[in-house]
């Protein structure tokens, strides 16, 4: 005996299984497809997550490539929708706080509220 082992008399040793016998793989398990789909966002950080799905492992894995794409695509749209920095307006500065009540324009006021606001200042002038 020289501890040679033929490995196709020893495959003929194993009982067949066939598919319908056999247990659930573990990718098909749900939790175990979680865990391998949170494993996968974390590596891949430019994906649409929404996008990496499947009820297989198979599936999962082949659902990273269209989500990388569209992230990609997604993205492109972002920065050429962004308007160029050289092409912006510089605008004023606005004070913080109030400056105060506008300007009144006698000319454009009705007679009316002449009459009102002159008898207001009166009467606050009076009462004080």
């Amino acid at each position: 005996m020289t501890g040679y082992i033929d490995p196709l008399v020893a495959a003929g040793d194993e009982p067949d299984l066939d598919a319908a016998s056999g247990p659930v793989p573990a990718g098909d398990d749900p939790a175990v497809l979680q865990s391998v789909r949170d494993l996968v966002l974390q590596a891949h950080r430019e994906v649409v997550p929404e996008l990496v799905a499947g009820t297989s492992l198979t599936e999962l894995l082949a659902s990273i490539e269209p989500a990388r794409q569209a992230y990609a695509n997604l993205a492109d749209r972002i920065q050429a929708d962004r308007a160029p920095v050289a092409d912006a307006v510089p605008t004023q500065p606005v004070p913080a706080g109030g400056s105060g009540p506008a300007p009144l324009d006698l000319d454009r006021m009705p007679a009316s509220e002449k009459l009102r606001r002159g008898i207001l200042q009166r009467t606050r002038n009076t009462l004080a």
